[in-house]
């Protein structure tokens, strides 16, 4: 009988403990808020291709672009080198890690590049990048842009 109560008072402090420790703080409510991105930029476009002999990648172009963003009308991307990356607009959504860019004007059969799909980001307030790879892992597409203005 003796033992039986003591197994119980030891499941029964178990179980408080387990509950109670559902009071403590949670660091997960200090999370940093996301950063707004909107504005004007001004960068480059890159498209890396890996070489076909050793390691590393070759440039294979690089050209000036502009990115204008803003949370109520979406995104307008400009470029004077349309035979490589043709202008783009359209809608993003972005979270901690990834922005996803839904262009318009995009379509299966186009030849140039556009900014559409999801890619992994970097932003500082003013140093905005931009970046995804294929798979196999052999071309890289990457934004490099600095903010201009609000």
């Amino acid at each position: 009988m003796k033992r039986k109560l003591t197994n119980v008072m030891a499941v029964g402090a178990l179980l408080i403990g387990v509950l109670s420790t559902g009071c403590l703080k949670n660091n997960n409510d200090d999370v940093t808020p996301l950063a707004e991105l909107t504005g004007n930029f001004k960068g480059s476009y890159y498209i890396l291709k890996r070489k076909t002999n050793g390691t590393g990648f070759d440039t294979a172009k690089k050209i000036p672009v502009t990115l204008r963003l803003k949370a109520d009308s979406g995104y307008t991307l400009r470029t004077d080198s349309v035979k490589v990356h043709a202008n783009s607009n359209g809608n993003f959504a972005y979270d901690y890690s990834y922005i996803r860019f839904t262009d318009k004007t995009y379509s299966d059969t186009s030849k140039r590049s556009h900014l559409v799909g999801t890619y992994a980001y970097y932003y500082s307030g003013t140093k905005f990048q931009v970046a995804r790879g294929s798979n196999p892992d052999t071309t890289r597409w990457i934004y490099d842009f600095n903010k201009t203005a609000n």
